[in-house]
């Protein structure tokens, strides 16, 4: 259905609910229910949320699902409290949760920053007898990891009879967060296979935490890996750590490789790349990748060149282009207002 089209039906429908005494008065009948579930549910898709709630709130009996498609969209648009607060509706209208709430709820509460809240919902989620699932464990192992957690991270990682991958990387994650590479490089080692993100993982891990000729040393193992290829995630970590060590010849390689594979129109890689070409001297190199940024230029991307002009002895340039961002930030604002 076209979004002209869905917004019609959608208005229809909320004059229909907005008119009738008793909240979705007149659609009793199950075609109707199912109609109207059907249109929150591409409502969310569009997505304009706030309608599709409001129309949810007018259901006298939401049913699991919908409370799901709605969990579901407030975290992905990074509103954990929400997620909490229809859980809380929710258990109050005596709906049951079922194992896919969960998987959305442990990372609202990671989101929220809560280590209370994780902890409530982690003995609901006991209770309610889903501690057999293994997608809603692997968002619980992740939740404590991202909450710095990293006892109950690892208690209920030994617990799970079945270890998919993204267990093991969301809990090599919290390692590395927290600093301890070596417990990280420990997990990373008992694997019994690797992705893209596990790989990733490690290099972003090495890269944050200074040690830069590790990363290194894993980037280019991994490229030996005949069934892993580098992401733009994977290039933007590996890429501070060829400038702070001055691996150009190595950077260089992986700037020809995201730009056969379209990486370049990642603006954490064009970044990471001008970061390199100015740190390790090759201003010229460096002025092209920002002019090729163009429009997508943050403020990450005009300091990097800025930085690179005056260490390289070139200031009059450096503050003809902070004059040049000044111009530009000033237009961006008045567009806006």
């Amino acid at each position: 259905m076209a979004i002209e089209q869905l917004q019609e039906a959608s208005a229809w429908v909320g004059v229909r609910l907005h008119i009738c005494d008793a909240g979705w008065g007149g659609c009793r009948g199950a075609s109707c229910l199912e109609h109207a579930k059907t249109l929150i549910v591409e409502l969310l898709e569009i997505p304009d949320i706030p309608y599709a709630h409001k129309l949810f709130n007018q259901n006298p009996h939401p049913t699991v699902f919908l409370y799901n498609k709605l969990i579901k969209a407030y975290l992905s648009h990074n509103q954990p409290h929400q997620c909490l607060s229809l859980y809380s509706q929710m258990l109050l209208k005596g709906c049951p949760p079922n194992e896919l709430t969960f998987n959305f709820l442990f990372p609202s509460c990671a989101s929220f920053h809560s280590l209370l809240h994780g902890k409530v919902i982690h003995t609901h989620f006991i209770k309610s007898g889903f501690d057999f699932d293994v997608f809603a464990l692997t968002a619980l192992v992740g939740m404590y990891a991202k909450l710095g957690v990293l006892t109950l991270a690892l208690q209920v990682f030994d617990e799970m009879t079945v270890r998919g991958i993204p267990a093991w990387n969301s809990l090599i994650a919290g390692y590395s967060r927290s600093g301890d590479m070596e417990g990280a490089s420990k997990l990373f080692k008992l694997m019994p296979s690797r992705s893209v993100i596990s790989w990733t993982t490690m290099i972003s891990g090495y890269s944050q935490n200074g040690m830069y000729t590790k990363a290194l040393e894993i980037f280019l193992k991994m490229e030996k890996e005949k069934d892993v290829r580098p992401n733009e995630v994977t290039i933007a970590s590996v890429l501070p750590a060829c400038a702070n060590l001055g691996a150009l010849e190595v950077g260089e390689r992986i700037q020809s490789y995201a730009r056969d594979n379209g990486l370049m129109k990642n603006l954490y890689v064009s970044n990471s790349l001008l970061e390199m070409y100015a740190r390790c001297g090759k201003i010229d190199v460096a002025r092209h990748v920002f002019d090729e940024i163009g429009k997508r230029r943050n403020l990450c991307s005009w300091n990097s060149m800025i930085m690179g002009l005056a260490v390289h002895g070139r200031s009059n340039e450096a503050l003809q282009l902070y004059d040049q961002m000044l111009v530009t930030i000033v237009l961006t604002i008045g567009s806006l207002s």
